[in-house]
């Protein structure tokens, strides 16, 4: 597996390391691998992680053959990263189009006219079977915790608290009238107003 990636610590290759299990939970999560069963598996697939990079996440992809592309598009606890940071790194990656979107829940921290720049400046990475995986909120009225998110295995989720709660909790209905190209193919209801969400292009993306 090739990772590109704008995090410091992947490109002075720490996260070769055997990934740390402290301060982790877990969850089994039917939604998570149906953003993969789409793809055939022998093939190559190009896979975006919003980041940061997480060496759970790293390591379980090895399985197979993927370029994973780290974007670390928010990152509270790196200083100077900001909005901008998207159109950049999507700038960087050429005419890539991604198979599999891991958003997590960057989508709950732009404000509308961030998030609508981003939802245009990806319609130029998609494809007709990409796949989104997102954390939403169940209810945008409600408070949404931060969280760290990772993969541990094909149906486990790893999440960590990093405190406080995220800035623009984002339903599924404000997802859906946000991402008009996408539509929320699966959902599932988690614990603390998280919502899982996979979604996947329409033939709108197209035209």
């Amino acid at each position: 597996m090739a990772v590109q990636t704008s995090d410091p610590a992947a490109r002075d290759n720490k996260l070769n390391l055997a990934p740390p299990t402290y301060n982790w939970s877990h969850e089994h999560t039917r939604i998570l691998p149906e953003t993969f069963e789409a793809f055939d598996l022998d093939s190559t697939l190009n896979v975006l992680d919003a980041g940061p990079a997480e060496p759970l996440t790293i390591n379980y992809l090895r399985r197979f053959r993927c370029q994973l592309y780290v974007a670390d598009l928010f990152n509270p606890a790196v200083p100077g990263r900001d909005l901008d940071s998207v159109t950049e790194f999507l700038g960087m990656v050429g005419d890539i189009r991604f198979d599999v979107c891991l958003l997590w829940d960057f989508i709950n921290y732009p404000d509308n006219e961030g998030f609508a720049d981003f939802v245009l400046a990806l319609s130029d990475h998609v494809h007709e079977k990409t796949r989104l995986y997102a954390i939403g909120a169940y209810s945008a009225q409600l408070p949404l915790k931060a969280y760290r998110y990772a993969i541990a295995d094909a149906d486990r989720l790893a999440i960590r608290a990093t405190g406080g709660v995220v800035p623009r909790p984002r339903s599924r209905n404000d997802v859906t009238r946000a991402m008009r190209r996408y539509v929320v193919h699966r959902s599932a209801l988690r614990r603390d107003n998280r919502l899982e969400l996979l979604m996947r292009t329409t033939s709108e993306t197209w035209r």
